[in-house]
C-alpha cells in the first residue's frame, strides 16, 4: 500500500508514542488525534500509534472517536480518521469524508486523499464523480496531485481516459510530471508504453531515478512469476529465496547460526528474518528489519523506561553476569544490589533455581525481567563476602533520566544529555530548573556520545534556547508528508534565551545531537567545542511488514534534514557532520599504557587500597577526593608507598586517575547517585568554562578549582 502510516526517527525512535498508562483506548485515541491537529506535519507518526488501537477488542471502543474525528476542523485529523476507519470497517463514513477532502486547497491533503482512494477503491459513484470533477480542475495543481487523481479515477472506474491522460503527461515539459506519470503507468500495468521513459529515468540520479530502477526490477519479478506459472522458467515456483533456504538447510555445516551474538536455529522463519535484515541494510546504511522483541527493546530505550529490577549488566571474561551499575532510583539498588555484584543464580519460572553462570547475557536478562509487580529472587556473590547473598526484588517500572545535571564551580551549570527520548524534553527542563535554583549563570550542554532519537524531543529542547521564530531545521524527501522541501521548523521560544551557552560534541554525537548543536551554532546562540560530529543528516520511518501482524517492522530512510544555514551534515566521502568552532583533539594512550592500565584494573590492588582508606574517619575525606583532587597525588593518603609497590611503568598521574575512577564507583553506590561529570580530567569541559568566563570578561583561573587543573 502506497500510503503507509509512519513514525519518524533520527537514530532509532520509539514505535509507540507515550501516553498515560491509566488512560483507556478512547482517551488514548483522543490524545493522538489532538496531537495530529496541533502537529499536522507529524500526522502519520501519530497515526502509526493510533493504528495499534484499532486492533482486537479496542477497535470497537475507538471507532466512535474516529467517527467524531471526521468532523474535525483539521484536515489532517480527518484524513487520519479516514485511514483508520477503512481498517476498522467504517468505510461508508470514511468515503464521504474523502470526497470532501478532495476540495481542499492543500495539495498534500488532496494527493494523500487521492492515493488513499486508489488504494481502497471504494464502490461509491458519488466519490467517483467528485474525483472526476477534481481531476478535470487539476491543471494548476502539483504534479503529484494530478497523477494521483488519475490513478484514483482509474481505480474507481477502470476507464481508459485516465490512462490516456497519464500518457499525455509523459509528453509534458514538466520533468516531475513526466516522471511521475511514467511511474504510475508502470505501476498500473502499462509498462510497455513507457519502457523508454522508464529506462531513461532509471539512469538519472535522485529519488525519481531510484524509483524507476525499482519499478523496472518489479516488472522483471512479475515477469519471472508469470514464467513460473506458465512453465517457461525452470526455477522452482516457490521463488529463489525459498529455494536458497532449502539448499542452505540441506547442506550447511551446522543447524544454527549467530545473529547479534545470539545463537539462532536454522529454521525457515529465522532464515527469512536474517535475509530481510541483510536486504534492509544492503542499500540503506541506517535501514533495519526488526522483530517484535527488537521493537519492544527499542521502545523501552527511547522512552527511557522499562519493567525490571533497574540495573546495568555485562558478562565478564569468566562468563558470569555482573552488575556494572545499579540504577539508583530502581528497586535493585533499594534492595541492596551494588556495582560489581555477580549474579550466580535466580529462581526460574517453576520457582526452581537456575544457574546463571551457565547462560548467555541475553537469556540471563530475560530471566531477570518479568511482569510489573512480580518478585524475583537473585543469588549474588560479592567481593569480600564469602557467603552467597540472596535478594528478593519486586520488579517495577524503571525510568532512566536522560538529562543529568550538576553545578560546576563558579555557578557554571552542566547538563549531560544522553539521548533524545520520549521524556528528554521534560528531563531537560527539570535539570535546567534545578540549576537555575542553585544560581546558574552560565551553562555547558554536553552532547558527546548522544546518538540522537526523537525529532520532537530535539525541537522541544531547541525551543528552550532559541528565540521565537528562529529556524531549527528544514526537512525534505520524496514521499507523503516529506515530499519536497518542507517549511522550516521554527522555535517557539523558551526560558533560557539569555543564558550564555557552550555545547560539547564529538564523533559519536549523531543525528538529533547534530540537529541541535548545528541549530544553536548557526543561530549564533552557542559556542560549539569538541570534535567533528558523526554526520547523520537523514531520518527514518517505520513500516509494518505486510501480513506480519505488526510483529515485523522495516525501518528505512525517508527524509533529509538541513541546518538553518541550508547545508546538510550527512557524511559523504568522509566529509560531513557539525564542525566545532574550537577543536579539542582526542587523547590517546600508548599501546603499552593500555595494556598496563588493563592489568591494573583486573588486579585487586586498587580495591585493596580503597579497602584500607575508604572507611571509618577517612571516608569523608576520600569522598572529597572522588569529587575533586586537584590532580595532586599528594592529596591521597599513602600514595607513594602504594605506587612504589605496584612496580608499574605507568606514571603516578596515570595511577592516581585510575584510583580515582575506582573510588568514584564506590562513592556513587554509597550516595545513591552517579557522578555526572569529571571536569578536572576533561579538557573539553575546562575549555568551555574558560570560554564562558572570557566572554563575561572574567578569568576562570581566578577560581582555585580551575587554576589547579587548567593547562
Amino acid at each position: 500500500m502506497r500510503f503507509a502510516a509512519t513514525l519518524v526517527a533520527l537514530l532509532a525512535v520509539a514505535l509507540a508514542l507515550p501516553l498515560a498508562a491509566q488512560d483507556g483506548p478512547q482517551q488514548k485515541a483522543e490524545q493522538l488525534l489532538d496531537r495530529v491537529s496541533k502537529r499536522p506535519e507529524k500526522a502519520w507518526d501519530y497515526a502509526y500509534s493510533l493504528r495499534n488501537l484499532t486492533k482486537g477488542e479496542d477497535a470497537a471502543k475507538v471507532t466512535p472517536v474516529l467517527e467524531k474525528g471526521l468532523e474535525s476542523d483539521s484536515e489532517s485529523v480527518r484524513l487520519v480518521c479516514v485511514r483508520m476507519l477503512f481498517l476498522t470497517g467504517g468505510a461508508d463514513l470514511a468515503t464521504e469524508t474523502l470526497g470532501k477532502l478532495l476540495a481542499s486547497e492543500n495539495d498534500t491533503i488532496v494527493e494523500s486523499a487521492a492515493i488513499l482512494i486508489a488504494d481502497e477503491a471504494p464502490d461509491d459513484q458519488d466519490l467517483a464523480d467528485k474525483v472526476n470533477d477534481c481531476w478535470q480542475a487539476s491543471a494548476k495543481r502539483s504534479a503529484g496531485v494530478r497523477v494521483a487523481l488519475c490513478e484514483a479515477l482509474f481505480a474507481l472506474k477502470g476507464e481508459q481516459l485516465p490512462l490516456d491522460q497519464l500518457r499525455e503527461y509523459t509528453g509534458s515539459a514538466d520533468h516531475e510530471l513526466v516522471a511521475r506519470a511514467a511511474l504510475a503507468l508502470s505501476d498500473l500495468g502499462q509498462s510497455a508504453s513507457v519502457d523508454g521513459r522508464m529506462a531513461s529515468l532509471a539512469r538519472e540520479p535522485g529519488d525519481l531515478g531510484r524509483l524507476a530502477r525499482l519499478g523496472r526490477d518489479v516488472i522483471k519479478i512479475d515477469q519471472a512469476v508469470e514464467d513460473h506459472k506458465s512453465g517457461a522458467a525452470a526455477a522452482a515456483p516457490e521463488g529463489i529465496v525459498v529455494a536458497a533456504i532449502r539448499v542452505i538447510r540441506k547442506h550447511y555445516v551446522v543447524d544454527s547460526f549467530y545473529y547479534g551474538e545470539k545463537q539462532q536455529a536454522l529454521t525457515p522463519e529465522n532464515m527469512v528474518d536474517n535475509t530481510c535484515r541483510a536486504m534492509s541494510t544492503a542499500f540503506d546504511r541506517y535501514g533495519a528489519y526488526m522483530t517484535r522483541a527488537e521493537i519492544d527493546e527499542m521502545n523501552e530505550d527511547q522512552e527511557g523506561r522499562y519493567v525490571g529490577i533497574g540495573a546495568h549488566v555485562a558478562q565478564g571474561e569468566d562468563n558470569i553476569i555482573y552488575i556494572t551499575q545499579p540504577i539508583y532510583e530502581g528497586p535493585a539498588y533499594k534492595a541492596g544490589i551494588r556495582t560489581g555484584d555477580k549474579l550466580v543464580g535466580i529462581n526460574g519460572p517453576d520457582d526452581k533455581r537456575v544457574d546463571l553462570t551457565k547462560v548467555s547475557l541475553d537469556d540471563g536478562v530475560k530471566l531477570v525481567r518479568g511482569p510489573e509487580g512480580s518478585t524475583v529472587k537473585l543469588f549474588v556473590m560479592r567481593r569480600g563476602v564469602e557467603k552467597e547473598l540472596t535478594f528478593e526484588i519486586k520488579r517495577e517500572v524503571v525510568k532512566v533520566d536522560t538529562a543529568l545535571e550538576e553545578m560546576l564551580p563558579g555557578k557554571v551549570g552542566y547538563v549531560r544529555l544522553t539521548r533524545f527520548g520520549a521524556n528528554s524534553g521534560k528531563d531537560m527542563k527539570e535539570s535546567l530548573a534545578n540549576l537555575r535554583q542553585q544560581g546558574m549563570e552560565q551553562l555547558i550542554l554536553d552532547l558527546r556520545g548522544n546518538p540522537g532519537g526523537q525529532l520532537s524531543a530535539v525541537v522541544e529542547i531547541a525551543d528552550l534556547f532559541l528565540a521565537r521564530g528562529k529556524i531549527i531545521s528544514s526537512t525534505g524527501g520524496r514521499f507523503g508528508e516529506w515530499k519536497g522541501m518542507q517549511d522550516p521548523i521554527r522555535s517557539k521560544g523558551g526560558a533560557y534565551l539569555e543564558t550564555p551557552l557552550v555545547v560539547l560534541i564529538d564523533g559519536d554525537s549523531a543525528s538529533g545531537s547534530e540537529m541541535l548543536s548545528g541549530a544553536l551554532k548557526d543561530n549564533n546562540r552557542a559556542l560549539v567545542i569538541g570534535r567533528n560530529s558523526f554526520g547523520k543528516g537523514i531520518g527514518q520511518s517505520f513500516y509494518s511488514v505486510e501480513k506480519s501482524s505488526n510483529t515485523r517492522v522495516l525501518k528505512t530512510t525517508v527524509f533529509s534534514y538541513y541546518l538553518p544555514s541550508g547545508i546538510t551534515i550527512d557524511r559523504h566521502a568522509g566529509v560531513g557532520g557539525v564542525s566545532p568552532e574550537i577543536v579539542i583533539d582526542a587523547q590517546y594512550l600508548e599501546s603499552w599504557q593500555v595494556y598496563a592500565i588493563d592489568k591494573l584494573r583486573k588486579s585487586t590492588k586498587l580495591d585493596d587500597y580503597l579497602d584500607v582508606h575508604y572507611r571509618g574517619e577517612g571516608k569523608a575525606s576520600m569522598m572529597k577526593l572522588a569529587a575533586y583532587d586537584g590532580l595532586q597525588t599528594a592529596n591521597w593518603p599513602g600514595f607513594e608507598e602504594f605506587y612504589t609497590g605496584l612496580a608499574t611503568r605507568l606514571s603516578r598521574d596515570d595511577v592516581r586517575r585510575e584510583l580515582r575512577f575506582a573510588l568514584r564507583t564506590r562513592v556513587s553506590d554509597d550516595r545513591g547517585a552517579e557522578f555526572t561529570q569529571n571536569f578536572q580530567e576533561d579538557p573539553a569541559i575546562l575549555r568551555g568554562v574558560k570560554e564562558l568566563y572570557a566572554r563575561a570578561g572574567k578569568d576562570a583561573n581566578a577560581l582555585p578549582e580551575y587554576k589547579a587543573v587548567m593547562k
